[in-house]
């Protein structure tokens, strides 16, 4: 049976096999450095998302599939205290179709909470099968997106916020999209509010 829920430190064993690859953002991380060459690129990888996804921070969280007790792939997210949007920070699937019902499960989780905007990262060499490859058919029609700009290759972000949030301050190996993702207008149920005393 597959469905797609928030993770937690719970299951942070039944995640580890997303780790065990030589691929990261469609390159070869063994060729192409994230990290120090002596760094071991997937523990480190791991240790980072289960402390920080898994561990009950207030602003991020990872949604998963759950195929047979195991997590066939995740979504991790942070929700942004600056203003009505929320990041993809990493994904990680065994199968294209488990990717799609995780994205699912964090849209559903943000919208719920107001925040129908999100920004993600990706290879640039993807920009034209992301979509096809990660949205559900539901979800490819009612959201939108926008490439905002592109960091070329080995190079820092200009931007002090994706840079900490998206690139988690790593000059990433290969040029890179920062896509803005926003759900029409005509399926937003009312303005979130915006304001307190």
């Amino acid at each position: 049976m597959t469905h797609a829920i928030e993770l937690t430190t719970e299951h942070s064993d039944a995640v580890r096999d997303l780790f065990l690859t030589k691929r990261f953002m469609g390159v070869d991380h063994t060729e192409n450095y994230f990290t120090e060459p002596e760094v071991d690129f997937n523990e480190l990888a791991y240790d980072n998302f289960c402390n920080t996804y898994l561990s009950g921070l207030k602003n991020y969280r990872a949604f998963g599939t759950i195929v047979d007790g195991k997590v066939t792939s995740y979504l991790a997210s942070y929700e942004s205290v600056e203003d009505a949007t929320w990041y993809g920070t990493q994904m990680r699937s065994l199968s294209q179709v488990d990717l799609r019902s995780s994205l699912d499960a964090a849209i559903f989780y943000y919208e719920s909470v107001g925040k129908y905007k999100f920004y993600s990262l990706f290879n640039a060499r993807y920009n034209h099968a992301l979509r096809r490859l990660i949205f559900s058919e539901y979800n490819h029609e009612r959201y939108d997106y926008i490439n905002e700009y592109i960091v070329p290759a080995k190079t820092k972000c200009l931007y002090s916020g994706p840079w900490n949030i998206l690139f988690n301050r790593i000059m990433v190996p290969v040029d890179s999209i920062v896509r803005c993702s926003f759900l029409k207008e005509k399926y937003r149920p009312e303005l979130t509010i915006g304001g307190n005393l």
